[in-house]
């Protein structure tokens, strides 16, 4: 497996020599785009909208375009002069709390594995994350672009988890929802026993991804000349406010038989 990346973790004076692995990867169906005609593959055209005419990758460059019609070029070079931060370190600005940070901020994870002659200072800081139960919070510049990260631990790995900056989320402000009626106690209460009911550890393997695999039975049974199955679609229904507590006690009802039956 390829490392992504090779640097520093910089936790003040200390330089611990680190590689990111990608800790994610793609397990769905690739799919492909084809001229219905003659299935044959189809070809993105780079085209120069002034000139009519095809371009090759090589005359590509990048620009912003600040106002209308204008725009400005932006080589990779200058961009990664202007980085603030040094392309090869993960430079530690504090350590927090996991529940300090709001979910809704994590973006990817990269697995972090020491590199030659980190090994003694690598396993300082996994032990002392382990014993703390805090979180590192760095910068650094990844892909030509700066990013804030968590460093923590999974299993007996550091693992950095690629955050989004405050700006890049849109304010909750922005979302409108209706207004909301208050509740019974009797609802409440009732939500309350199916959450008590259907409770207990997480474990992510017990989780599979039933859509994929089912498009990947259904191209070996095109490759093979066989029909598709029928699977009749399903869905869910608004439940009438006058029959939320039926239908709450009806699936406790129907998990409890369930249960007994195996």
């Amino acid at each position: 497996m390829k490392a992504s990346w090779q640097g520093y973790i910089a936790l003040g004076q200390l330089g611990i020599p680190v590689k990111l692995y990608s800790a994610t990867r793609q397990t769905r169906p690739k799919f492909v785009q084809l001229h219905e005609k003659d299935s044959a593959p189809i070809e993105r055209v780079l085209k120069c909208s002034a000139e009519n005419k095809e371009v090759s990758y090589k005359e590509v460059v990048r620009a912003v375009e600040y106002e209308p019609g204008h725009f400005i070029t932006m080589t990779g070079r200058e961009l990664e002069r202007n980085l603030p931060v040094s392309t090869k370190t993960i430079d530690v600005k504090q350590f927090c709390d996991r529940s300090d940070i709001d979910p809704i901020y994590y973006e990817k994870s990269y697995y972090v594995t020491p590199s030659k002659g980190g090994e003694r200072a690598y396993a300082l800081l996994r032990e002392a994350l382990t014993r703390s139960g805090k979180l590192m919070i760095a910068q650094f510049a990844l892909f030509g672009r700066e990013h804030i990260g968590a460093i923590g631990l999974h299993r007996d790995l550091l693992v950095l988890q690629q955050l989004r900056f405050a700006d890049e989320i849109i304010p909750r402000s922005e979302v409108k929802t209706r207004s909301l009626p208050r509740p019974s106690p009797n609802e409440v209460s009732t939500l309350k026993s199916v959450i008590d009911h259907f409770s207990g550890p997480f474990y992510i393997e017990d989780y599979h991804d039933d859509y994929t695999e089912q498009v990947r039975m259904l191209i070996e049974r095109k490759i093979k000349g066989l029909p598709p199955p029928r699977r009749e679609p399903t869905s869910a229904n608004a439940t009438p406010e006058k029959e939320i507590i039926s239908a709450l006690k009806n699936t406790l009802s129907a998990s409890k038989q369930e249960l007994a039956a195996n």
